[in-house]
Formats: structure tokens, C-alpha cells, sequence
């Protein structure tokens, strides 16, 4: 083996045309059992910043997230989106049935085990306001 050769074995950030690939394996096991502590674990805000940063990216960038107490108290919702121009808004990469100019959208973010009364509650209040 050449010395350059064990060099770029061993440093390969130095070289230009080296490929870092840093991969996190997560087994869906592991996902499913931490999903179902997140409140236990009292990581429930963490949680709710995932979910927020997933819609960002997934259905529209143009989002407030909650400010104030949590776990009730929060306003209803959990993060809604706020007025931007169209020409900001034709930039973003969203599915055709987006996000409109004049839309307010409201996100009710929760980590609850019977999450379908939950939800239901939240939608309800929310229209509501």
C-alpha cells in the first residue's frame, strides 16, 4: 500500500473526492417503544418541535410555533401559520393542495395514548375559535 493510499484511509476529509456517509440506524422497535414514553419521559416538547419541523417540510414552511404553557393553556394550538406574500410562497416546494395567501391553518400537536378523543377535542375547539 502506497503512503498517500493509507493517508486517505485514514483522513479521508483531506481528500476531495472522499465520500463521508454518516448513516443512523433506527429500528422501528425502538421508535415505536419511544413513542410510546415520550409523555412518560417528559420529552413531550420534543416531540412537538419534531412535528412542527416535519410540516415545515412536508406541507408548509410558514409556521408559528406555540408560545406559553403547555399541556393546556397553550391557545388550542400547537403552531398555525402566518400571512407571507405570493411571491415568497410560489418559491416553496408544496403539494399542489398547499398552502393559500389567504389560509390560516392551526396544527394541534400531541403525544396522548387515546389520541383519537384528543384529536377530536382539538379540532372541535379549534374551529371553535
Amino acid at each position: 500500500m502506497k503512503p498517500s493510499e493509507f493517508y486517505k484511509i485514514r483522513r479521508p476529509e483531506y481528500f476531495s473526492d472522499s465520500e463521508i456517509i454518516n448513516e443512523v440506524v433506527l429500528p422501528r422497535e425502538v421508535l415505536a417503544y419511544e413513542l410510546s414514553i415520550i409523555s412518560t419521559n417528559q420529552k413531550q416538547d420534543e416531540f412537538e418541535t419534531l412535528c412542527r419541523r416535519l410540516a415545515e417540510k412536508f406541507i408548509t414552511p410558514n409556521l408559528i410555533p406555540q408560545v406559553g404553557p403547555t399541556g393546556g393553556g397553550d391557545g388550542k394550538t400547537d403552531s398555525e401559520t402566518y400571512p407571507v406574500s405570493i411571491a415568497v410562497s410560489d418559491r416553496w416546494f408544496i403539494p399542489e393542495n398547499g398552502w393559500d395567501k389567504d389560509e390560516k391553518w392551526a396544527f394541534a400537536i400531541s403525544a396522548k395514548k387515546a389520541w383519537k378523543g384528543k384529536a377530536k377535542g382539538d379540532i372541535k375547539k379549534i374551529v371553535e375559535t
